[in-house]
């Protein structure tokens, strides 16, 4: 998230323009929260999508499928499966 202004990054986007405007890779991102040493939230969360196959795969997805996701364990795997039953 560094290299992005800060206008641009997801939670200070969400406050400035609201969810509406917002990627689901955003979002996602959100809900992550931060990513991995060499790659911010951002980038761990296009790679969730990638790996779900999208916004629908992951509400498919179980823990086991998105622990096989690297930057994602099980507390990571419960916040994402958590977020989209809420949601």
């Amino acid at each position: 998230m560094k290299t992005l202004a800060p206008y641009d990054r997801p939670r200070e986007k969400l406050e400035r323009v609201g969810a509406a405007a917002l990627g689901d890779n955003e979002l996602l991102a959100i809900v992550l929260g931060h990513g991995l040493p060499r790659a911010g939230a951002l980038d761990l969360a296009n790679a969730v999508l990638q790996a779900a196959g999208g916004l629908e795969g992951l509400t498919r997805a179980s823990a086991g499928e998105l622990r096989r996701i690297p930057g994602i364990g099980a507390v990571r795997a419960a916040q994402l499966i958590a977020a989209i039953e809420a949601g």
